[in-house]
């Protein structure tokens, strides 16, 4: 999807052209299915902003009152069954695919993601990412079995990054399952195995509910715009850098209309695109397989 100007700006990455990937889905799927099973789950959780199932997250986070990065936390028997699942083959071939994706339809992004996650794991060493083969730090397990969600950004995300959307389960994806942009005012077929990139924080979303007796998990990985802040501001917060160094804020602090070009600038526009991937094609991939799942 391209904006005016021919930049990509959301991405129906669609499914690699692996022979075995209509079983690595499945696979994944029965996995989440399983480990909704053996988790807990707060009944109060089970209707929130983003729609009515249970979820959950895993990963870097920074926000919401953090006083400085941590990996999600959860209970001992959740935390095992999370890890466990983190580690299950097919779910971190959904992971490596949308980490490659990423790479291949927005480099320019990666390279930045890359260049930030690199820098803040060597100085935090305690913060543990979700898999070796992903540049994304955070992921969501949606378990469903029927998720539906309904009409929100996500405004932890990074403003001028793209999340990454993988559809699980067993449904019509012609009579339900729609991913939906309010924004664009288009909705879009999204089957099962399929991913899809979009900048969520600023972009309204949803998908639409499927049959009865159908079902549908979702996994989703991100990145939180404070981790970005918190590097940028020289690994402090905020309130640390006002006080620390105020001629570092002002300059980090653009003219109004100046920090929305740098953002934009991350997104590759269609006709640049081939240019753009060559510092990645280039490296050597040190981060798993890079343009595979």
């Amino acid at each position: 999807i391209l904006d005016g100007e021919g930049r990509i700006v959301a991405v129906l990455a669609g499914r690699p052209v692996s022979k075995d990937w209509n079983e690595v889905n499945a696979a994944a799927a029965n996995a989440m299915a399983e480990t909704q099973q053996r988790c807990t789950f707060n009944q109060s959780g089970l209707t929130h902003r983003r729609g009515r199932y249970h979820a959950l997250s895993t990963g870097i986070s920074y926000g919401g009152g953090q006083q400085k990065p941590a990996n999600l936390a959860h209970g001992k028997e959740n935390r095992t069954e999370l890890d466990r699942l983190l580690g299950n083959p097919a779910i971190k071939r959904l992971a490596g695919f949308g980490s490659s994706a990423l790479a291949f339809y927005a480099p320019k992004l990666y390279r930045h993601f890359s260049h930030n996650i690199t820098a803040l794991v060597e100085r935090h060493p305690y913060l543990n990412m979700n898999f070796t083969n992903s540049i994304f730090p955070a992921a969501t397990f949606n378990f469903g079995p029927q998720v539906a969600t309904f009409e929100h950004t996500d405004p932890r995300n990074i403003a001028y990054g793209l999340c990454d959307i993988h559809a699980l389960g067993s449904f019509d994806p012609k009579a339900g399952g729609h991913l939906i942009f309010f924004d664009l005012k288009i909705a879009v077929e999204f089957p099962s195995g399929s991913t899809a990139q979009i900048p969520s924080a600023i972009l309204r979303h949803g998908n639409t509910a499927v049959q009865p007796g159908e079902v549908r998990f979702s996994f989703t990985q991100y990145f939180a715009g404070g981790l970005i802040r918190w590097v940028r501001y020289g690994f402090r917060s905020l309130t640390e850098l006002r006080i620390q160094d105020p001629h570092l804020k002002k300059k980090l602090d653009k003219e109004d209309g100046e920090r929305w070009r740098w953002g934009l600038s991350f997104f590759s526009k269609l006709t640049e695109l081939e240019g753009d991937r060559w510092p990645l094609l280039k490296r050597k991939a040190t981060d798993g397989e890079l343009l595979s799942t």
